[in-house]
Parts: structure tokens; C-alpha cells; sequence
């Protein structure tokens, strides 16, 4: 049951990203499009939960150190994204009020923009967060749906600040 609940949550997700992307395939017929994109989705999450026995936690995640040595190591071989908002909301620290060094920000609801103008980019590895690690989990799952080599920050920032690794006040550099 509760592999199905998952299933339906991403395959509606995935399809509402799909169909926001536009311009899938020159379909004769808007049922025909809606046909094949369901295809495509239910091909696409049938691999990610196949896959799903690999990962660490039963999702890609990164630990705060496993991600602190990576990004050390290899800093162009990894693109963050902070979903967060620009400032606090709802009480919520926002991406002004600390970021992990190098992390993007493209606010959730804005991630299927992202997806349609190509600001995330396919060929490196996308690692995700959140405040706490739940939305930026589901967006991972997501974004490795639709073909991403993507991953979640475990804990999100608020376990990255509480494991006091660094992190930068301000806005984005633009």
C-alpha cells in the first residue's frame, strides 16, 4: 500500500511537470499527447522505484559530510539547488539567512520554470535541499524521474547548520 501511495504521489507530480514542459511530442490529438505522457511517467517512476533498493535510506540522499567532502573534492561535478524562499517565510530561515557555499536558489514553486528553460543542468549531479529535507526529498525523486541525476540533502539545512558546517549569508550572486 504504501508503495502505491508513492507511485500515484509521483506519477501525478511527474505528470504535472511533464505537462507543464510543453511541447512533449507533436501528438495528433490532445488525448493522444495525455496517453503518451502517461506512458512515459509510469515507464520512468517503474525505474526510480526499481532503482530505489540502491540508495542509502531507500532514497538519494546525501549525508551533511558525505556532502561536505563531495562538493570539497569535486565542486564542478555537483550543482545545489536551495528551494527555500529568498527570506524568511513562515518563520522558516530563507535562502538570505544562510546557504550552504554555492548552492542556487530556485524557490519550489518555481523548479518546473527551472526544468523548462534548462537552469537544471542534465550532465551533473543535483543535490537538492529544503529546511528540513522533506520537500527536497520529493523533488529529488522527482527530478530523477525525469532523467536528472538528482539527490536530497538529508536533514536538510537546518541538519547541515546543526552539524555546523558553513554557511553563507546573503543573496545570490548575480
Amino acid at each position: 500500500m504504501k508503495h502505491r501511495v508513492r507511485v500515484m504521489t509521483a506519477i501525478s507530480v511527474a505528470s504535472v511537470l511533464l505537462v507543464g514542459l510543453g511541447n512533449v511530442a507533436n501528438a495528433a490529438s490532445s488525448e493522444a499527447k495525455s496517453a503518451m505522457i502517461q506512458r512515459a511517467v509510469v515507464k520512468r517512476v517503474d525505474h526510480f522505484f526499481a532503482a530505489q533498493h540502491n540508495a542509502p535510506y531507500g532514497t538519494y540522499q546525501f549525508t551533511d559530510n558525505q556532502l561536505y567532502s563531495a562538493i570539497r573534492k569535486a565542486p564542478g561535478k555537483y550543482v545545489l539547488i536551495d528551494i527555500r524562499t529568498q527570506s524568511t517565510w513562515n518563520g522558516i530561515p530563507g535562502y538570505r539567512e544562510g546557504h550552504v557555499a554555492g548552492a542556487i536558489n530556485i524557490p519550489y514553486p518555481q523548479i518546473p520554470v527551472a526544468i523548462k528553460d534548462h537552469r537544471i543542468p542534465t550532465g551533473k549531479t543535483v543535490v537538492v535541499m529544503c529546511p528540513t529535507g522533506q520537500l527536497s526529498n520529493q523533488t529529488a525523486g522527482v527530478l530523477r524521474i525525469l532523467g536528472y541525476d538528482a539527490y536530497a540533502l538529508r536533514g536538510g539545512v537546518n541538519g547541515w547548520k546543526a552539524a555546523r558546517k558553513p554557511l553563507v549569508v546573503g543573496p545570490q550572486p548575480g
